[in-house]
């Protein structure tokens, strides 16, 4: 589990956000959004089974994440936390929020799963033959072009700011034959799990940003759009220039929406 900073400071306790990776991913995946938050919150970070640390522990889908998700902030003494989402970690987001309202002060979803998913490709990438076989080639091409040093170029202008030796470690840490099938188990999930999910996002109150990268490619096209109207109150902001892994390219843009959404929901006043 990745963390940063302490419970207390000299104002009094400091927000906890409780940071949700993507698939693939783990905490670390936030390093840059931690820095850019400097003293102001304590982030944590913790990886999902399947994942980093836990890659000897079954994966499971959104519920159990929610579930897990809780049990951290038990673990870690935390009432209420701001919760960061990125990507498939949103749609865990969006589940623990709807679970236990009461654990959840306010919400960020980075570049996260949405209305419009799951997709047609979402749906082949699930099958366990054929779907199986594809992701297995993606995984493949990913780790090959993100040990390039050029991979900037390789994988696009969205790219552009991520911090190149985190991408090597993502490949050490995500990429390896090994994480295919709790890759699998997450993208099933996606397909059998997340609609239900998406039933539930009228019925979010808490303070809520919506963050999508203006070149994400990744996520249905409209999906943040159409999550934000969703979501009671929520706000939209498009990150210009950058794609789909926000907490490396957007870090500063994520850093302030949590602190706007925690201001928002009253856990601080900076």
């Amino acid at each position: 589990m990745f963390s940063v900073g302490t419970l207390d400071s000299v104002s009094g306790r400091r927000p906890t956000v409780l940071a949700l990776h993507g698939q693939p991913g783990t905490g670390s995946d936030f390093e840059a959004v931690a820095r850019a938050l400097d003293d102001r919150c304590r982030l944590v970070g913790p990886d999902r089974p399947g994942w980093g640390g836990r890659a000897d522990e079954p994966a499971a889908g959104f519920a159990a994440g929610a579930d897990d998700a809780l049990s951290v902030l038990d673990r870690e003494g935390v009432e209420r936390a701001v919760v960061l989402g990125f990507s498939w970690g949103g749609g865990v987001a969006l589940e623990f929020a709807g679970r236990h309202p009461d654990r959840v002060a306010a919400l960020v979803l980075a570049a996260s799963v949405g209305p419009g998913e799951p997709t047609a490709l979402d749906r082949v990438l699930a099958l366990p033959v054929a779907g199986r076989a594809i992701c297995a080639g993606g995984l493949a091409a990913t780790r090959l072009a993100l040990r390039r040093s050029a991979f900037h170029g390789i994988l696009g202008r969205g790219m552009r700011g991520v911090d190149p030796n985190h991408a090597r470690r993502f490949v050490d840490d995500c990429l390896s034959p090994g994480a295919l099938d709790s890759f699998m188990v997450e993208q099933r999930a996606l397909v059998e799990e997340f609609p239900r999910v998406l039933q539930g996002l009228g019925g979010l109150r808490v303070p809520t940003t919506v963050v999508s990268g203006e070149r994400d490619r990744l996520v249905a096209p409209g999906s943040a759009r159409r999550l934000a109207e969703s979501i009671a109150g929520a706000e939209l902001r498009i990150v210009p220039g950058v794609g789909h892994f926000l907490p490396g390219a957007g870090a500063s843009v994520l850093a302030e929406a949590v602190v706007a959404v925690a201001t928002r929901a009253g856990l601080a006043d900076w």
